[in-house]
């Protein structure tokens, strides 16, 4: 007959596996927990240049997948930048820091002029550099040029319901708009409805008074607003 273990043992022994469980978790958190703040410094970068160019219209902008391509390039950039200052073993004994290092710096560097040879004299010659602000500024151009182009084929749309509804109701919502907002004054959008009254009539000034909606309040605020007048369930 063999002896049972001990109630003692066999708790040693669950407490020694449940400890080997912690310490293994322990460890993926330390080796990816860098990688995951190199990735979210970036992401955030990036996600605030879209939300700065298209503050109106967000929610839409970062559906488009020239949104996640515009990030992922992002991200990819400081990552490979992140990979090179660990095998260059920069900070070897804090990643961390490290990581917070590159994925604050890495941007800055993705738009900046980098001179790989500088003349001790400068009327030697002219300093050779690498452009990569250039080469990004293209890159986001691009990337913001496809981005509008898949939002304002339904932003036409939007801004032609808003044509038919009558100048008043416009003229109302962009007056509320002015006693509402804390960034400007009421007798500030005054002002400017009555340079458009000057100046348009009928349809054309309820065009630009939509889109004036459109560009501070944002499409979704103009849409519905649109179902509300024209009595459409939202």
């Amino acid at each position: 007959m063999f002896a049972r273990p001990s109630a003692s043992r066999v708790d040693r022994s669950w407490d020694f596996e449940r400890g080997a469980v912690r310490m293994g978790r322990w460890e993926t958190v330390l080796q990816t927990g860098p990688y995951l703040t190199v990735i979210g410094l970036a992401a955030l970068w990036a996600l605030g240049e879209i939300l700065q160019t298209f503050r109106s219209d967000i929610r839409r902008a970062l559906r488009s997948g020239w949104s996640g391509l515009f990030i992922g390039a992002h991200v990819l950039f400081v990552l490979a930048l992140y990979a090179l200052a660990r095998r260059l073993q920069l900070l070897p004994g804090d990643p961390w820091l490290l990581a917070v290092a590159v994925g604050i710096g890495g941007p800055v560097l993705l738009r900046a002029q980098i001179n790989l040879l500088q003349p001790l004299d400068p009327n030697v010659g002219q300093a050779v550099s690498l452009s990569l602000a250039d080469l990004y500024g293209r890159f986001q151009r691009f990337c913001r040029d496809q981005i509008d182009q898949h939002l304002v084929s339904e932003r036409i749309r939007l801004l032609e319901q808003a044509m038919q509804l009558p100048v008043e109701l416009l003229e109302e919502r962009v007056r509320l708009y002015g006693h509402a907002s804390l960034l400007h004054s009421p007798e500030e959008i005054e002002g400017y409805l009555t340079r458009l009254r000057e100046r348009f009539e009928g349809k054309e000034r309820a065009l630009y008074m939509a889109s004036y909606l459109m560009a501070q309040v944002g499409y979704d605020f103009l849409q519905r607003e649109i179902r509300r007048l024209q009595g459409k369930p939202q």
